[in-house]
């Protein structure tokens, strides 16, 4: 593993992820983002993250974060409505447009909701004629969702156009699928595409660990995971339909369901109506170890998605030889490997996706073939890698 090269300049990280302090003032981050936020400190010595912060309660999943000497913390409001955005709306912009004239290198997103301070940031950065890093990971605004409301369709126009300007006013933009720069680059600098990853090498099993347990899984009857929120933007009532379909014809599909959402309930009377197929709701796992032993115990993970977005899951499968069956979206097709293009469905639609559940739990022999391919596909994309390729196109464009 090698280590980034450090950018040595002022260097303002904004974020509408929330901080806590405890009583004590010592501060309290989630425990991914502290993962991610070191990472950041390993080439970013002079960081200042701005952020909303809040006194700590009883959120889960906290850990403590102790900043080092040259981190600079500047607390926003904690907004989590509409009203308290525009009540707290002069303290947010007096705090972020000093922020911003005090560092040399402004970092930020193209999503304002609810925290509007991505927009305020960027707009600051152009009139004070700073550096800008544009950082798009995801457009939720483009999500379909169950509200087809005046006031949602309104809001997508208005999140899209901002996202469009914010991109084409980026000194550096990064995207995490090539549709984002293609539909929301426009500007003058340089756009990237560098997938958001979350796992680290030792995540990744080894090739005679991957081969050994495949040896093994297709002996056993076929098992299908899906990992991710229950909502209608990653599938969930897509994937419930097609399980039902494949019941009716008396297909044994076995598909788990892990995550928390607004659809949990109608997962589990699903599971409860069926007689050949069967749906199995398991209780939620921390990320790490404990959420890579559950994916080894699959031949597949569905990935039904609805929307744009890059599901980290992916990744996740991937690095433990696990295919996915996945809907053919943009931020999906890319990273699908040259097998699993027989497994790939049309987004939405519950005759292919029943299909390729079928296929699946039928040929056990395509499953194994397409995760040894997927492993090896995700060998260069740690989270680690992500960082020290984000680091060395930061030092090309602002080193001295």
């Amino acid at each position: 593993m090698t280590r980034s090269v450090p950018l040595d300049r002022r260097y303002l990280l904004v974020m509408p992820i929330p901080y806590y302090v405890d009583d004590f003032g010592a501060v309290w981050v989630d425990r991914l983002w502290k993962h991610d936020l070191e990472r950041h400190l390993d080439y970013l010595p002079q960081l200042t993250l701005t952020a909303p912060c809040a006194a700590l309660g009883a959120e889960k999943d906290m850990v403590r974060f102790d900043p080092p000497a040259g981190m600079t913390l500047i607390p926003l409001p904690h907004t989590t409505s509409m009203t308290s955005a525009v009540l707290g709306l002069p303290t947010t912009a007096l705090r972020l447009f000093r922020a911003v004239k005090a560092n040399e290198i402004v970092h930020s997103g193209a999503v304002g909701w609810p925290y509007p301070i991505g927009w305020l940031a960027n707009l600051f950065a152009s009139l004070l004629r700073k550096p800008l890093v544009v950082v798009v990971e995801s457009a939720p605004w483009r999500s379909t969702g169950e509200d087809d409301s005046w006031k949602r369709r309104l809001r997508k126009v208005v999140y899209e156009r901002l996202a469009r300007w914010s991109c084409r006013r980026a000194t550096v933009a990064f995207f995490t699928q090539p549709a984002y720069r293609e539909s929301l680059f426009g500007g003058r600098g340089t756009a990237y595409v560098t997938p958001a990853t979350w796992m680290n090498a030792d995540d990744i099993v080894s090739e005679a660990a991957a081969q050994t347990r495949w040896q093994e899984r297709v002996r056993e009857p076929v098992r299908l995971l899906f990992a991710g929120r229950l909502d209608a933007d990653k599938g969930v009532r897509v994937l419930l339909d097609a399980v039902r379909a494949s019941d009716a014809k008396g297909q044994a599909v076995a598909l788990d369901i892990i995550g928390s959402g607004p659809l949990r309930d109608v997962c589990e009377q699903a599971a409860r109506e069926l007689r050949t197929a069967t749906i199995r709701m398991l209780d939620p796992v921390p990320y790490g170890a404990p959420f890579f032993a559950l994916v080894d115990s699959y031949h597949a993970v569905v990935v039904p998605s609805v929307t744009d977005e890059q599901p980290r899951i992916l990744f996740d499968a991937h690095a433990r030889a696990v295919p996915i069956i996945a809907s053919g979206t943009d931020g999906l097709r890319p990273h699908v490997v040259e097998g699993e293009r027989e497994f790939l469905v049309t987004p939405g639609d519950v005759r292919s996706l029943q299909a390729a559940l079928e296929r699946a739990t039928a040929r056990p022999e395509e499953l194994r073939d397409n995760g040894l391919a997927g492993r090896r596909n995700v060998l260069g994309l740690t989270h680690q890698a992500m960082h020290e390729n984000r680091s060395d196109i930061l030092r090309r464009h602002f080193g001295a």
